[in-house]
């Protein structure tokens, strides 16, 4: 699986409500990048920006596709 670090973090997150609150709490898109690679990094999750735009991405054109 191409993303399975950091679907491995998302999991995390959605299971710990302190790590949801120090991520919803930050408003600039870069800062919120390098904090999600840090958290990540921290728990053993190794992925990159990049990776976590793609993931977005993906969920965003997703979501868009599932409206006609």
């Amino acid at each position: 699986m191409p993303h399975e670090a950091f679907e491995r973090f998302r999991a995390l997150v959605l299971r710990e409500p302190e790590l949801q609150g120090r991520l919803r709490d930050v408003r600039d898109p870069a800062a919120f990048l390098e904090l999600v690679v840090r958290l990540g990094e921290e728990r053993g999750c190794h992925f990159t920006s990049e990776e976590v735009r793609a993931v977005w991405q993906e969920a965003r054109r997703a979501w868009f596709e599932r409206w006609p």
